[in-house]
């Protein structure tokens, strides 16, 4: 919930144009490139996704500024921020209020003097906007400019809107993909390496509830001396996705410098891309589609690669995990997703390896954030109830990127990822991780806590189990609290082709709370994932 605050009054300092009576205001309206000067202060409200800042309703109309326009706010050290305005007569002229979104991009201090003035997106990002519309061609500069004014925050959310929406109208080209992935990445945090390092990348698309094949396989490649860097999103509609499971055994906050010394320490990481401006661009892209659940292709894949491409990928493996619920469905899309994949990989200027993986059912036992760390643990662990279906993949994964990088071939590179498994040495470098981002390397599998109040799933009948429906696992985990609590998930007993008896447990449901519980087992009951 939003905090209200009390604003002080201070004196109205001196502008940049003649301090005038209330009366005269009015006479500067027309003036849009002029400026002045304010006093920060510093409000205790947090938006939680636009920067913003509150203005003097007079004094923002004597400078031709309005409600929702945007400006530039900047330090006597000439660092500054595009902010979006809110108009208040209840702060006083010469003053500003920041919100603490601001606070998080530039350090203002309280009753710092700064420059406000009108922002304005270049013209360049809105002739090239148009051109999009019309479905012409446009070059990398014209993408630059429109990428470049999205990551500063001078385009509002309409221009966003119209760019997001011609690429349902008109097809991206594989060019485009390309131009949008190296724009966004150029428009953002960069990490450079000296040349000819390997620098090695593993993602999944996503879609598939357990599945955490990340936090198993960047250890196994680091302690194998490869650098594998690894930044990840949070959840927006899985129960549990790579940046909940991480944050539960270690700090996945770290700025540039924390994650270079992470690298050349311990030959990886596993950080947050949030806490970073990588690809900035993405982020507000993103919040501009989601209302709507549309997301072109092109633009995934534009907004995958523009990350590998900032942190200095040279070896990328992605991994496209295709089944009947799951986010790609049949082959033909696969097939189409990885020749995208592989276009903008290769002129980005990295070695691209795909892999189209089956994921017809859940991969592991556990769906939601400690629930997947506990089978992450006991394959690192090597611990006898360990899931064989996601260790399998693991080590199928782990293996391509062995061969990309010339460590090893076929069965020998297979041999290799096992043996680092097996011998403790990917265990020993996950310690070596937890514990150089501020977690317990002591952590066990089976001492993780986990939601206190369970209910069992009973099999109604015998029969075979025949259907895992991947939607279903996800709505239902999601009524139990994921992706928002930590201990709450679901813990499966039975895979495809297995025999079911009456009585037995086929599943247990995980919540902190009663309530969470009953609509846990509500939504199972609703619609089971089953089918046996």
């Amino acid at each position: 919930m939003k905090q209200k605050t009390t604003l002080k009054s201070t004196k109205t300092i001196k502008t940049t144009k003649k301090q005038t009576k209330k009366s005269d205001f009015s006479s500067l309206s027309q003036n849009r490139e002029s400026f002045f000067q304010a006093k920060a202060n510093i409000l205790d409200i947090r938006d939680g996704e636009r920067l913003i800042v509150l203005l003097n309703l007079e004094q923002a109309t004597a400078f031709g500024i309005n409600l929702h326009d945007k400006v530039t706010l900047k330090r006597q050290n000439g660092e500054s921020i595009v902010a979006d305005v809110a108009i208040s007569d209840t702060v006083p002229a010469g003053e500003i209020g920041i919100y603490l979104d601001i606070l998080d991009k530039v350090k203002f201090t309280s009753d710092e003097v700064i420059s406000v003035a009108l922002a304005e997106s270049s013209t360049a990002s809105y002739d090239a906007i148009r051109k999009k519309m019309r479905g012409e061609k446009i070059s990398y500069e014209e993408m630059y400019a429109i990428i470049k004014d999205i990551s500063e925050n001078k385009l509002d959310d309409t221009m966003m809107t119209y760019y997001v929406a011609s690429s349902f109208f008109y097809p991206t080209t594989d060019e485009e993909m390309y131009l949008t992935a190296k724009a966004m990445a150029e428009c953002g945090v960069t990490f450079k390496y000296p040349k000819g390092e390997i620098i090695a990348d593993k993602h999944c698309i996503g879609g598939v509830p357990g599945n955490e094949t990340t936090m198993i396989l960047i250890p196994l490649i680091a302690s194998l001396g490869i650098k594998i860097p690894k930044n990840f999103s949070k959840s927006i509609t899985s129960p549990a996705a790579t940046g909940e499971c991480v944050n539960v055994l270690m700090d996945i906050n770290f700025d540039k410098k924390g994650i270079e010394k992470l690298v050349k320490e311990e030959d990886c990481c596993l950080v947050w891309g949030g806490s970073l401006d990588l690809a900035p661009a993405d982020d507000k892209l993103i919040k501009v589609q989601y209302p709507l659940s549309m997301q072109s292709r092109a633009k995934v894949v534009s907004s995958i690669m523009a990350k590998k491409y900032a942190m200095g990928i040279t070896h990328s493996l992605i991994d496209i995990p295709v089944g009947p619920t799951a986010k790609v469905t049949t082959m033909e899309e696969a097939k189409d997703w990885k020749k995208k994949f592989e276009y903008v990989g290769k002129k980005l200027g990295m070695k691209m390896s795909v892999a189209i993986t089956k994921a017809d059912e859940v991969i592991g036992n556990g769906v939601g954030a400690v629930l997947q760390v506990r089978e992450v643990l006991r394959i690192l662990q090597q611990h006898p109830e360990r899931a064989k279906d996601l260790e399998d993949k693991v080590l199928h994964l782990a293996s391509k990127i062995i061969q990309d990088v010339g460590l090893a071939k076929g069965k020998k590179a297979l041999e290799l990822a096992k043996s680092q498994l097996t011998s403790g040495k990917a265990w020993q470098k996950m310690q070596s991780i937890i514990k150089a981002q501020h977690g317990d390397p002591k952590i066990t599998s089976e001492t993780l806590k986990l939601g206190t109040h369970t209910y069992d799933i009973l099999a109604t009948k015998d029969g075979q189990m025949k259907v895992i429906n991947l939607h279903d696992v996800n709505a239902s985990c999601r009524k139990l609290g994921c992706p928002v609590i930590n201990e709450a998930g679901m813990y499966l007993y039975k895979k495809l082709g297995d025999k079911v008896k009456k009585g037995e447990k086929i599943a247990t449901l995980y919540a902190l709370d009663d309530t969470k519980l009953d609509l846990g087992i509500e939504r199972f009951k609703e619609r089971s994932p089953f089918e046996y």
